[in-house]
């Protein structure tokens, strides 16, 4: 039983130290990458600072290089389209919605279905009912239907 004992505490030992070493592992990770991060967001500023002044000194007409100034006509190119498109957007996000926009506009040549008044069953009346073909595809429609449901030819 101690042998039992023994090798469990061995092993707790050997997990906990394990355990331990990876935690410390990772703190050192996440600190390198910590300073990397840092060195990467320092570069992109200078990237940056470097872009606005080749940009200043192509608007200024004092960019020699082609390279660059075609670069920098590009950016420009984008700047304006994105003015554009925010514009776009701003007018999009102030539309106000007008309920008689969306209304049905009305149809000179339609008359609407004359209602029946329901019969005291529950199943509807067959008496009289005809069955109705699409003059195009054949398939049966319904009374008053104005579109055929089956090729959605107009039937008025």
């Amino acid at each position: 039983m101690a042998d039992f004992l023994e090798s469990a505490k061995s092993m707790v030992n050997a997990a906990v130290s394990r355990t331990s070493w990876e935690a410390q592992k990772q703190m050192r990770v996440r600190s390198k990458q910590t300073e990397i991060d840092k060195l990467l967001a320092q570069r992109q500023q200078l990237l940056d600072e470097l872009g606005q002044i080749a940009i200043n000194l192509y608007q200024q007409g004092k960019l020699t290089d082609q390279q660059l100034s075609r670069l920098c006509a590009s950016i420009q190119e984008l700047d304006h389209d994105a003015q554009n498109r925010e514009a776009q957007l701003q007018e999009i996000k102030s539309e106000v919605y007008q309920a008689n926009q969306f209304a049905p506009s009305s149809t000179p040549d339609y008359t609407p279905p004359v209602s029946t008044p329901a019969s005291s069953t529950s199943q509807p009346s067959t008496a009289g009912a005809k069955n109705l073909l699409c003059p195009v595809c054949g398939a049966t429609i319904r009374p008053n239907a104005l579109y055929c449901r089956s090729c959605g030819t107009k039937l008025r």
